[in-house]
């Protein structure tokens, strides 16, 4: 095992990220990645702090043939290793999860155009067949953005256990993965910037609907329609970036990917799911009974925002009692 390996594999055995130890040692987070990549080699110095910081000899570090007899000891006593992963699974992992990022994303856009038909079909209020053929046609899309889900969520399931374990990588990962979140983001930030101001051209739109149709001539139902396309098409934007970018945080096991927030997530989870569920409801219920779409997806928003502060304070309950 070369350097590089053992100052990833004493790391992440200490839950820490490259900030985190490139802090306790002085240095840049750069100069961390480089040593994790074999791209450069620490000073005499830096061996020394991260003996001590590590608590292991210096020869360990720096003599290859010596291995780990910390990590070894910590896996004899716990009966459960970390799963190392390999160059092949996590190239495996980023082809899916790269490939799914669209179909989720057209999935989910496929959820909020489900809302237009039954607003168009509005439009001949006077028909009988009006109203329930626009929520036929709404549930068939819904339909089928949830069969687009289920069939991403089997591809997906061989790496369902990397949301909830750490692990380790195989040498090598880190550098490759970190290269290519670098070409991506951006991607990523055009994505975020396009997307947000879809979103205001939205909300004018919906603005505008009080008082445009009166100077085109044009029925309001058809600018509310117009105004969640553009909505939609907005979060396809979100969903398709943020999962891409998220493929690879979780494979350098960072920001909600780290081991402390995975041990967390595990307890919130539950919470999450019935918040979301509830929210859910709220939003079918209030805008089927209303019938007032355009108002009715400001929920979203609100409920993210909310569920911000409520992750907040779950995460400062229950990381006491881990302390504990």
């Amino acid at each position: 095992m070369i350097l590089a390996d053992k100052i990833i594999e004493l790391r992440k055995q200490n839950n820490w990220s490259q900030e985190e130890l490139a802090e306790k040692l002085g240095v840049s987070r750069q100069a961390i990645s480089k040593w994790e990549s074999a791209q450069s080699i620490p000073d005499l110095e830096r061996i020394l702090a991260m003996s001590h910081l590590f608590g292991v000899s210096t020869d360990y570090l720096i003599k290859d043939e010596i291995e780990s007899r910390v990590i070894q000891e910590e896996k004899e006593e716990s009966g459960s290793p970390l799963r190392r992963l390999s160059m092949e699974e996590a190239n495996a992992f980023l082809k899916v999860k790269l490939q799914s990022a669209k179909s989720i994303a057209f999935g989910v856009w496929l959820c909020i155009m489900a809302a237009i038909p039954p607003i168009l079909f509005a439009i001949w209020n006077e028909q009988a067949f009006a109203e329930p053929l626009g929520i036929i046609i709404s549930a068939f899309i819904v339909a089928g953005a949830v069969t687009i889900f289920l069939l991403n969520g089997f591809k997906l399931k061989p790496f369902q256990w990397m949301e909830k374990e750490p692990f380790e990588t195989a040498y090598g990962i880190d550098g490759m993965v970190k290269e290519r979140l670098q070409n991506f983001m951006p991607k990523f930030m055009v994505r975020i910037v396009v997307g947000v101001v879809l979103c205001i051209v939205a909300i004018a739109t919906f603005v505008a609907s009080d008082f445009l149709p009166q100077l085109i001539q044009i029925e309001q139902n058809v600018i509310v329609a117009i105004g969640l396309a553009i909505v939609a098409i907005a979060v396809y934007l979100f969903v398709s970036g943020s999962t891409v970018r998220g493929a690879f945080l979780r494979l350098l096991q960072e920001d909600d990917y780290h081991p402390d927030k995975k041990v967390l997530n595990k307890k919130i989870e539950p919470i999450a799911g019935v918040y979301w569920i509830v929210t859910t409801a709220i939003y079918l219920a209030y805008s089927f009974i209303t019938m007032k779409w355009e108002y009715s997806w400001i929920v979203w928003p609100v409920a993210g925002i909310l569920f911000g502060a409520l992750y907040i304070v779950l995460e400062l309950i229950y990381g006491k009692k881990t302390n504990k």
